[in-house]
């Protein structure tokens, strides 16, 4: 579900963005599809003002809004569990990953078996460097919700990046692709399993 990230909607979540393959920091799950450019890349007179100095551990002020407006409206319908999924999202945007995983428990609590709230929380995880705990949640996604893409594709990704496991990776893509022909991403994907491959031998 992997920022550099993107504000979300009720999306992929992660899950689901565009994608970055591999052999690196990988973000995971879609994003390059929905990444504006870096501000350090864009020339100096399209760059947005600079923000206030912060103290340390301070959410951006854009986030900071949005956190403080979704806690009032949790607050007030307890029972959304939308509002906890989104509050996840704004923490998992921001590199907080425990606080994200807090709040997307709370969110399954109220409404459970969501494989997008499920499939951003293992991402969590992963970048907490609880890769088993990420797997285990990933295969139970893929127990009722057999084929999703976004578990099979952060499966690989877990299994490459944080397990070293090229074989179980390539395993989990191959199934993505037989799977789900449609694939935005297909011809990369198949790319990357090539080389994976290649080097292998």
């Amino acid at each position: 579900m992997m920022k550099n990230m993107p504000k979300r909607d009720g999306r992929v979540n992660l899950l689901f963005g565009g994608i970055v393959l591999l052999l690196g920091a990988i973000p995971l799950v879609y994003w390059l599809y929905f990444h504006e450019v870096s501000p350090e890349v864009r020339p100096a007179a399209e760059r947005p003002p600079a923000q206030p100095q912060l103290p340390e551990g301070h959410p951006p002020l854009e986030y900071s809004k949005e956190l403080v407006a979704l806690e009032q409206m949790s607050r007030s319908d307890p029972q959304n569990a939308g509002y906890k999924t989104r509050i996840g999202n704004i923490y998992y945007d921001m590199g907080q990953y425990q606080k994200a995983i807090d709040a997307y428990q709370q969110s399954l609590a109220l409404r459970s078996q969501n494989p997008e709230v499920e499939t951003d929380m293992a991402a969590a995880y992963h970048y907490l460097g609880q890769h088993d705990k990420a797997l285990q949640i990933l295969e139970g996604v893929l127990s009722y919700r057999p084929h999703f893409p976004q578990a099979l594709f952060n499966k690989g990704i877990v299994l490459h990046s944080g397990k070293n496991d090229v074989r179980g990776a390539i395993a989990a893509w191959e199934e993505l692709l037989r799977t789900n022909p449609d694939l935005p991403y297909r011809a990369k994907l198949e790319q990357q399993i090539s080389q994976l491959k290649s080097a292998e031998r």
